[in-house]
């Protein structure tokens, strides 16, 4: 064989190794997961490399099929029985060579959402797929915006991360989801026994929400104030003791509570999205409510650190402020309590202990008792809302000494952006004692 004929060969036998998609370069697919929300199913395919992916809907009967090229799979099952409101279960299978299939069995139709997340920390490359369904999400609101109520002090208590957002993780392997929703329940139900109030959880099992669906929540309840419940994390296994922090439109009050907001605010990545700020969110209402928000969150944020302080090591003697996500529902007095670190033993003990858990739910609801009776003081007496002798709502209020709009707001049963809309409030507008308002 001549020199240029073998050269010629070697090239192509070269090219055909490099190009030629054999086995040995498909992804492998180690497992399959889910988790269920009221309304919504989410879906985590894990992979040992990134996933490229084509979807399609079939009828009768209803089907999601979501191909995965050039992937195949490791894990035995072939079935993945979910049986939940919005799917039946997961049939995997190889479609072809080249091709995984996921068939996915549905209850009724839903609203798709299909993205892939790099390998982040310990966790693989995955393929998640969010299925929601419109009915139960709107049943949901509804059953929400019912719970409005003049006579009760609502109060709205958020575990944070859930689903596959585990958050910060113990020593002992404790996942912060995990106990963030054991002390919600708990802290509901010491709340619900006391007369006059109502607490309610933006999620009441291990599924995800995003950030500002939780903030939207705390609304449709018409929350008083809002808590946030969270364990923090620390390279330093001897950091330990709860904080309490508050919202910042201005800034961190330093470099800690500044990193400790951009971490949690990352839980939006967990559903293939940044965290984005509401800028006319701000331009609109900043100068309206929130600078009295503010202190308000904060009043109650130091009421929490002291009573806390009875039953825990406190890190933080004063509330921090930071541009948390969840806490920016402009017009609720709303805190972000570090409970503890879990990276430290002796935290990580208490915090998994149920007794431990009941102390600490028995303070959060002696001081939000303590904080709605303070509020009430300072306001006064609330009024019932007006009505005409046809028992319609009034067209238009008066505002009073030390009014917010807020107040205006629960008091008709609208919100704030409604009343600043309706009476085309700009930012440089303040609230004037005997200013006639138009109620929506």
């Amino acid at each position: 064989m001549r020199k240029k004929d073998l050269t010629l060969w070697c090239t192509i036998i070269v090219l055909l190794l490099v190009y030629q998609p054999s086995i040995y370069a498909l992804s492998n697919i180690t497992d399959v997961r889910y988790w269920s929300a009221p309304d919504h199913t989410r879906i985590v395919v894990d992979s040992d490399q990134p996933l490229s992916f084509k979807t399609i809907e079939l009828k009768k009967p209803l089907r999601f099929v979501v191909n995965i090229e050039g992937a195949r799979t490791s894990f035995p099952r072939k079935n993945v029985d979910i049986g939940d409101s919005v799917v039946h279960r997961v049939r995997v299978g190889q479609f072809n060579k080249k091709t995984l299939r996921l068939v996915i069995d549905l209850v009724k139709p839903v609203q798709s959402t299909v993205f892939t997340l790099k390998q982040y920390s310990d966790k693989p490359h995955r393929l998640v797929i969010d299925l929601n369904r419109s009915d139960l999400e709107q049943k949901e609101k509804e059953a929400r915006l019912k719970q409005k109520s003049r006579e009760h002090s609502i109060i709205v208590i958020d575990p944070g991360h859930g689903g596959e957002d585990v958050g910060a993780v113990g020593q002992k392997r404790t996942y912060e989801k995990n106990i963030v929703l054991s002390l919600a329940k708990q802290l509901k139900d010491d709340i619900n026994q006391r007369k006059g109030f109502k607490a309610f959880l933006t999620r009441t099992g291990d599924y995800f929400i995003p950030l500002e669906k939780r903030v939207a929540i705390a609304r449709e309840y018409g929350a008083d104030f809002f808590i946030s419940l969270h364990t923090d994390a620390n390279f330093s296994k001897r950091v330990h003791g709860a904080s309490v922090y508050c919202l910042s439109i201005k800034g961190a009050s330093d470099e800690a509570a500044k990193v400790l907001a951009e971490r949690e605010n990352k839980s939006n990545l967990f559903r293939g999205v940044s965290y984005a700020d509401d800028k006319e969110l701000d331009s609109i209402l900043i100068d309206l409510v929130q600078t009295q928000t503010i202190n308000d969150s904060l009043r109650f944020g130091g009421m929490v650190l002291n009573e806390m302080s009875k039953v825990h090591t406190i890190k933080f003697k004063q509330p921090k402020q930071a541009g948390f996500a969840v806490l920016r529902a402009t017009e609720i007095p709303s805190i972000l309590i570090e409970t503890g670190f879990i990276s430290n033993l002796e935290d990580e003990k208490r915090l998994k202990s149920k007794a431990f858990q009941g102390k600490l739910a028995r303070a959060l609801s002696t001081v939000s008792f303590e904080f709605v009776t303070l509020l009430a003081k300072r306001d006064g007496i609330s009024i019932p809302a007006v009505t005409t002798s046809k028992g319609k709502r009034a067209a238009s209020h008066l505002v009073k000494p030390k009014e917010t709009l807020w107040q205006i707001a629960r008091e008709y049963n609208t919100t704030v952006a409604e009343l600043v809309k309706v009476n085309k409030l700009k930012k440089a507008d303040h609230l004037i004692v005997g200013k006639r308002l138009l109620i929506p």
